[in-house]
């Protein structure tokens, strides 16, 4: 996954990592694979309830990171190596993930954007709805073709 954005002439990216070391703050110092940034300090996100990520020395992340030297990077979650013994964790009930102006999931054609003003764009070669009830179309007006 990379996702880039201009922000102040600075761009931030999600990359891969590895854990070196928790501090008794919670923040983490992780190795980048990248490898531009090794040893870099990073904030850990909380789910909605507020409970803590768990991590560990060697545990693989996804790190959120802008090339701007004042904004502090984030641990968006802990990577699962194939094959990794360790228990499965539980997942939170609910993931928010907060931007100010645009936040964009996107893999390779495909993204979805959710901007500030409230629009949701949807882009893909095809999309495909799938619903094992009712598949509900609702709006002040809706345009097929």
């Amino acid at each position: 996954m990379r996702a880039t954005t201009d922000i102040e002439s600075g761009v931030s990216r999600a990359v891969r990592g590895r854990v070196l070391r928790i501090h008794s703050d919670g923040s983490a110092v992780v190795v980048c694979e990248e490898g531009r940034r090794t040893g870099v300090a990073c904030d850990l996100l909380r789910t909605s309830d507020a409970s803590p990520l768990s991590l560990k020395a060697g545990d693989d992340v996804l790190v959120w990171h802008s090339d701007r030297k004042e904004v502090r990077a984030v641990v968006l979650g802990r990577i699962e190596r194939k094959g990794d013994l360790a228990a499965p964790r539980e997942a939170p009930e609910e993931l928010v993930l907060e931007a100010k102006r645009n936040l964009t999931l996107k893999v390779g054609d495909g993204s979805i954007t959710i901007r500030e003003d409230g629009k949701i764009l949807i882009k893909g070669k095809d999309l495909v709805s799938h619903a094992k009830r009712m598949n509900r179309i609702k709006g002040g007006a809706v345009s097929i073709n």
